[in-house]
């Protein structure tokens, strides 16, 4: 969605105010046959997240289930039946596993019963099952439907939510065996975590919400799988372990709101819960739901042969979503994972689980030494030291959904903010220089592991030349001169020239694809031979290209 699509989807919410079909919805088509496999990139740290989970698989028991019919009072007065229908699975052996819940997003519906899109998820409950968890996916297609008039916000899935939960609950202490499989003392819903899908991602605040309001602080993680946020709730963006995947061609949610998600979650300097974010290369929207037939990514129509050879298979982003999701949850339950994905310690990687994505981790602890929030930025850092340019063009600059306000036309990262502080800075030969001086009282910087750049390479400028990626150095100096300095070659993701192509048309300029900012961590102790308990200044040289422009939204200290 480009920007001018984004400023008449806002208009259109606004309008329709309470409706639950302007995302998240995808059409059933004939299954895409595309098995082009992705290029995997050579690179250096690629075995730290790639390795699968080692953890040995479990004998499992796995039913289809059928609770009978339940009924839905809205507060509309109408009543709705509706089946309560899903599929589990648990360990054989053992007991009190944590239990996670999987809700799948809003597609096309004949029979709101009868078509089973959580059986879209097996695959993943059955995977999640033989790694230690209790897994249950369940049919939510009522909170979608419109016979029984517009659902109001999300008191349906709440709805059958807690009918579950509750069936479960008692199924678990012995009460009940209606699940098809043993399930005495198997689950501790203590300790839960919830997956969703779309707009089944976009709701799960709206569940951890009414949790808590019954007392319940039971949820430990969430991960949202490119969630449509379709409408705005109290209270979202909970201090939990939050994972966020984003399919980079998804042609059903293609404003990707999960990006803003992350990037709220960035924004808050109360946070201690780490989220993780994945822009997940040749990816797309319903791949992930094996009863999603259609390949969305066709939606895209400016797509050249070069962007449809990375198309990942459905097969390879089932396999994500099941790593992914095994080492999130493993991590968000304090387990150690062997992952750069979570590990705040190691760089980043080009890589995850052998596909290509751009990755971003923020963690509870965490210090700005730069953010572009001001003109005022530019000059002075977040410690209040000076920020020095030389030989560069450093411009505190907007990103807006509002084409009055967008002075960034051929960037679009994937936000629906009004404004979007970003530096543009630009360079014209190998001297250039942008110095963060940092005062006495914050130079002692060892409790800290990493330092991280928000960042991307801005195609909209003629200084960067198409199709090559840019680089660039980190120099940090200490207080006795010495300096050590860490090159972020021209292999780094997140400075890797987006694909797409610049388009005009009689509104505006925009970017055919999205160019999402991405982080580059690089680990503290890569820098050698200096004082790391007495860093005298920061700099970003730009010493690697001829020229170039990239777009910077904040260089952070994190642990």
């Amino acid at each position: 969605m480009n920007k001018i699509k984004r400023l008449m989807s806002v208009i259109v919410v606004i309008m329709l105010c309470q409706s639950l079909l302007l995302a998240g919805c995808s059409k059933k088509d004939e299954d895409n046959k595309d098995k082009n496999q992705i290029k995997k990139e050579n690179n250096s740290d690629k075995v730290d997240n790639e390795i699968p989970n080692s953890i040995q698989d479990k004998e499992i028991e796995i039913s289809e289930y059928d609770l009978g019919q339940s009924e839905i009072k809205q507060s509309s007065g109408i009543i709705m039946p509706y089946d309560m229908v899903g599929t589990i699975a648990a360990p054989k052996e053992g007991d009190n596993y944590p239990v996670v819940f999987i809700m799948h997003g809003s597609h096309m519906i004949e029979d709101y019963n009868k078509d089973r899109y959580d059986l879209g998820f097996k695959y993943l409950v059955e995977a999640l099952a033989k790694k230690g968890f209790v897994a249950v996916a369940f049919n939510i297609n009522a909170q979608y439907h419109l016979e029984f008039g517009e659902p109001i916000a999300h008191e349906r899935l709440i709805n059958i939510f807690n009918e579950h939960f509750d069936k479960l609950e008692s199924a678990i202490k012995g009460d009940s065996d209606d699940f098809g499989i043993e399930l005495k003392n198997k689950g501790d819903l203590s300790n839960i975590a919830m997956i969703g899908h779309s707009r089944g991602g976009g709701s799960l605040d709206a569940i951890i919400n009414d949790q808590k309001d019954k007392g319940n602080d039971n949820v430990f993680g969430i991960i949202k799988v490119a969630p449509s946020n379709v409408m705005v709730i109290e209270n979202n963006n909970p201090d939990i372990p939050t994972g966020i995947i984003l399919p980079q061609y998804d042609g059903d949610v293609s404003s990707q709101d999960g990006q803003m998600t992350f990037d709220e979650l960035k924004g808050n300097p109360l946070r201690k819960s780490f989220a993780s974010l994945v822009f997940l290369k040749g990816a797309g929207h319903n791949f992930f739901n094996d009863n999603v037939e259609q390949d969305d990514r066709e939606n895209y129509s400016n797509l050249t042969v070069d962007d449809k050879k990375i198309f990942l298979t459905r097969e390879q982003q089932k396999q994500f979503l099941i790593d992914y999701s095994i080492d999130f949850l493993n991590k968000a339950l304090g387990e150690e994972v062997d992952n750069n994905l979570f590990d705040a310690s190691k760089s980043t990687s080009n890589t995850a689980y052998g596909l290509q994505a751009k990755t971003s981790l923020i963690t509870g602890n965490r210090t700005e030494i730069l953010l572009a929030d001001s003109q005022d930025s530019v000059g002075e850092n977040e410690f209040g030291g000076n920020n020095i340019s030389e030989n560069v063009e450093v411009k505190y600059l907007t990103e807006s959904y509002i084409p009055n306000k967008d002075q960034l036309l051929n960037f679009d990262h994937p936000t629906n903010y009004e404004e979007y502080g970003l530096f543009r800075i630009d360079y014209t030969n190998k001297n250039g220089k942008f110095m963060m001086e940092i005062p006495k009282d914050n130079q002692d910087m060892s409790n800290y592991q990493a330092i991280s750049l928000y960042l991307a390479l801005y195609p909209g400028s003629d200084l960067n030349k198409p199709r090559e990626n840019q680089a660039l150095s980190i120099v940090v100096k200490d207080s006795n001169g010495k300096e050590a300095k860490v090159i972020l070659d021209d292999k780094t993701i997140a400075l890797d020239y987006p694909q797409g192509k610049s388009i005009t048309n009689e509104y505006t300029t925009f970017w055919s694809l999205k160019t999402p900012l991405s982080e580059a961590r690089i680990p503290l102790s890569e820098f050698k031979d200096i004082d790391i308990k007495s860093v005298a200044s920061i700099s970003l040289l730009f010493d690697q290209k001829d020229s170039g422009s990239i777009i910077l939204r904040d260089i952070m200290l994190t642990k």
